[in-house]
């Protein structure tokens, strides 16, 4: 039945489709046998896609109303896709602890409320960063947990779900259709370049930030179209978490700012001046309890400040690639990952070219550019990341704004069963590509418990 959707045109594209998986199959194997240049030819089909889509869709006029979305019936798709991202993030659950770990092991030792305490209040530390919020979860969890490494991994799991629902409620808020936001969750539930910071203990400042952010602007969204009372509170209140979570979250007004403008079409509301109030308040303080602006320093300078040309790389072209491709290439794989690269970017490519431009959806994507960008900039000194996907947890707040470009292109594909299909075929692949990303934190749990293990069987512990 499918195929009474294959018009010549279509059919066409899927030859050539299958002659360019097969053509990036032979680069790969043949001419790209290095981590780094496996990295390079993926940049470069990422490079392609987005520049594919961006001259596609910012030429499609101003945004309209729309037409309601068709239901498809195929509600089954994002339960399709919520199961395989259970199933697969569920191995994360046998991890151990790695390397910063166990420094947060330590400094979560009782008693509970003196170290929450010191992280909120303590301003002589001449350290880097200031996340009271997120490192009183870490002290939560040993109070529950001890040391026992499944318990972490589920409160990160737990956050994670948190953003995910918080992404369908906000894409609700900006006027897309139930499916299509659901389609949307799915993706970003699973996307392959987030294994760090959700498989990671220590992750978990980028995923309670963005967490936070999200639901923030779904507050904030809900404040001006609905004129509920609370929305607006809350959405400050979210901002200010976010903010103390990680310093990511001070981007959020110019989110909201790109909401305002691009989704509604409006001047920035009034509202926006308590969030920059609030974060310059925040700001302030943060600046006087780390002694300055706080970030990692090399010859006394901030890297925060340390802006370059690779700078603009890193967030142009490096951070957007790895988004859409980033699959570990130091990690043992096969010719399975290499297959699974091809298809990925072929897949992608092809949803780039047969999707239907459209207004609305220009204008939504325009606002997804815009947060994948803007969310990687306090990070911007990290995001030259290379095959071993070190600091991708960075990438996990610009995620949403890919899984945005990626539901829209689905739904804008011709028929309904052409997008049940690509919708099917991208939870297969990402989370294929998740497995294989998390298989490296698996691999680098296991060896730092049986070295533990190892010293402490060589050099017991003294009798206490």
């Amino acid at each position: 039945m499918l195929l009474r959707d294959f018009s010549p045109e279509l059919r066409k594209q899927t030859a050539c489709a299958l002659g360019l998986i097969c053509g990036l199959e032979i680069v790969l194997l043949l001419f790209a046998r290095t981590p780094r240049a496996r990295l390079n030819v993926a940049q470069m089909a990422a490079v392609v896609f987005l520049t594919t889509v961006l001259l596609r869709f910012l030429r499609s006029g101003r945004p309209r109303k729309d037409a309601p979305e068709q239901p498809s019936g195929s509600a089954f798709l994002a339960w399709l896709g919520v199961v395989l991202g259970a199933l697969v993030w569920g191995t994360m659950l046998t991890c151990y602890f790695v390397s910063d770990d166990f420094g947060i092991l330590y400094l979560s030792r009782p008693p509970l409320l003196h170290q929450v305490k010191f992280v909120f209040l303590e301003t002589n530390r001449a350290g880097a960063f200031y996340r009271p919020l997120t490192y009183s979860t870490y002290f939560l969890d040993h109070a529950l947990w001890d040391r026992w490494p499944a318990g972490y991994h589920l409160t990160n799991l737990l956050l994670h779900a948190a953003a995910v629902g918080g992404l369908f409620v906000l894409l609700r808020q900006l006027g897309v259709g139930r499916q299509t936001a659901a389609i949307t969750c799915s993706l970003f539930a699973a996307m392959p370049i987030q294994a760090e910071a959700v498989g990671w203990m220590s992750g978990r400042f980028d995923v309670l930030s963005a967490t936070l952010t999200i639901w923030a602007a779904a507050c904030y969204v809900r404040s001006n179209t609905r004129n509920n009372p609370i929305a607006y509170p809350s959405a400050l209140m979210l901002y200010a978490l976010s903010i103390i979570s990680k310093e990511t979250g001070f981007v959020l007004p110019l989110l909201l700012i790109a909401i305002d403008v691009i989704m509604f079409r409006t001047r920035p509301d009034k509202k926006i001046i308590g969030f920059v109030a609030a974060g310059g308040v925040l700001f302030l303080y943060r600046s006087f309890a780390l002694g300055g602006l706080g970030g990692y320093k090399s010859a006394g300078i901030s890297s925060a400040v340390d802006v370059t040309w690779k700078t603009f790389e890193g967030l142009l072209i490096r951070a957007p690639s790895q988004l859409l491709l980033g699959l570990n290439w130091t990690q043992p794989s096969g010719i399975w990952v290499v297959s699974l690269a091809a298809v990925m970017a072929t897949t992608f490519m092809w949803l780039a070219v047969s999707t239907r431009p459209d207004p609305r959806r220009s204008a939504l994507i325009m606002f997804a550019f815009i947060w994948m960008v803007v969310t990687a900039v306090p990070a911007h000194f990290l995001t030259l990341i290379g095959p071993g996907l070190s600091n991708s947890r960075i990438l996990y707040s610009p995620s949403v704004g890919m899984a945005m470009v990626l539901g829209q292109l689905i739904a804008g594909m011709n028929t309904a069963r052409i997008r049940n299909l690509a919708a099917a075929g991208l939870f297969v692949f990402l989370n294929l590509g998740l497995l294989h990303n998390l298989a490296a934190w698996r691999w680098t749990s296991q060896l730092a418990k049986d070295t533990l293990e190892d010293v402490t069987r060589l050099a017991p512990l003294p009798a206490s």
